[in-house]
């Protein structure tokens, strides 16, 4: 879930709020994903980080929930979401490579199961609607995994019955986004913010197809659950997690209604002004304040194929072959200017923004050991998933 959008920086006076995080603004709420506490001395806090393992951050498409999920034949010339008829073992018996390839990733994966019931296609399918929001499908998937899982490489399965399967990277993409969505382990999540129901959009940032591209009611967009999360605490865990463990996590970068996870997985940050104390400040602990503009990096979506958009000259299609490292990896960045306050020993306690766009919340789950069956059936992952080589 993602809106296609050239990046702006609006400048807003009159809605900040200077404020101490704790609760579910908490950067801590972080410290089982990293095993320690997080480092909260902005002294000490890198400037410029990235993901060490450039194959993660990996762009593909969410999924569009009203196309069907990883049930959309997206490689086919007539994928027919929602309508097509399923291949009997006969069927599937007279089909080449090239034919099968044109199949959905959940199809291919039930075939590779030996599976002609299509269990895990038929689940999919009764999760969805071809009636569903245009921005609804599984970035909720699709992030977490572009973090936890370096790219898939292309790979063909034989399964009992001798017929051969080939699975393209986004059609195992599908299918580790569709896991991270659904099987993921509940203990392993952390997160920081609230989500922000207020309808709207930040100016410049609306997309052709959303219902309402205006802002929201001044007293909707900064009510508590919508002017978090909170800087101080973003700043902590981008730092911490990119900069210093090398850990990617999911921010959703729209402020407000629409969630459109994104895989961040570099940032710079500096310093760019000091600004002045009042009394209010001082009672809350707080002694010093810096202006920071800060640039978060993310992986983007692919695109489904369609000769009109190749036209146009897009590269960044959703793709049988890996894209991360090749010119058809696509990222984007949100620039952000916020004020960070500190306390007496210089450690970030807390901040207020000053760009209207901001995150709405972060967050991550842990990659597990093996791939299980609950309560989707994608253990098949294990034999499936090959992740290209550095």
């Amino acid at each position: 879930m993602k809106k296609f959008l050239t990046l702006a920086l609006v400048l807003v006076t009159g809605s900040a709020f200077a404020e101490k995080f704790g609760g579910s603004n908490s950067p801590f709420n972080f410290n089982k994903v990293i095993g320690t506490t997080m480092v909260t001395t902005l002294n000490a806090l890198p400037g410029v980080g990235r993901l060490n393992d450039d194959r993660l951050g990996w762009s593909e498409t969410y999924w569009p929930s009203n196309k069907g999920g990883i049930a959309y034949r997206w490689n086919s010339p007539n994928p027919q979401p929602f309508k097509y008829k399923f291949n009997t073992l006969a069927e599937l018996r007279n089909m080449n490579l090239t034919q099968l390839s044109e199949l959905s990733p959940s199809e291919l994966y039930d075939i590779s199961q030996g599976d002609y019931n299509y269990t895990l296609t038929k689940k999919v399918l009764s999760l969805f609607n071809p009636r569903d929001l245009w921005w609804e499908g599984i970035c909720h998937g699709w992030a977490p995994a572009a973090i936890n899982f370096p790219e898939p490489n292309q790979v063909v399965i034989q399964n009992r019955d001798g017929i051969k399967v080939p699975f393209g990277s986004s059609d195992v993409k599908g299918l580790l986004a569709m896991y991270d969505a659904y099987n993921y382990d509940r203990s392993s999540y952390a997160s920081v913010g609230m989500r922000c129901a207020a309808q709207g959009k930040v100016p410049g940032e609306g997309d052709e197809r959303d219902a309402n591209t205006n802002p929201p009611p001044a007293d909707q967009a900064n009510s508590p659950v919508c002017r978090d999360m909170n800087p101080g605490s973003f700043h902590i865990i981008l730092t911490n997690m990119i900069g210093i463990h090398s850990k990617g996590f999911v921010a959703d970068i729209d402020r407000f209604n629409d969630v459109w996870n994104q895989p961040v997985t570099s940032f710079n940050t500096r310093v760019i002004s000091e600004e002045p104390l009042n009394s209010d400040d001082h009672m809350m602990g707080i002694e010093r304040r810096v202006r920071v503009a800060t640039t978060m990096t993310y992986g983007e979506e692919l695109k489904f194929y369609t000769p009109e958009l190749a036209a146009q000259g897009h590269l960044n299609f959703v793709s049988k072959l890996p894209v991360t490292m090749t010119p058809h990896q696509k990222f984007l960045s949100k620039a952000y200017v916020y004020v960070l306050e500190l306390d007496m020993a210089g450690n970030i306690v807390g901040g207020e923004w000053i760009t209207e766009t901001r995150p709405d919340f972060v967050w991550t789950i842990g990659r597990e050991p093996r791939f299980r069956n609950a309560p989707l059936p994608l253990a098949g992952l294990n034999a499936i998933y090959r992740p290209i080589k550095r």
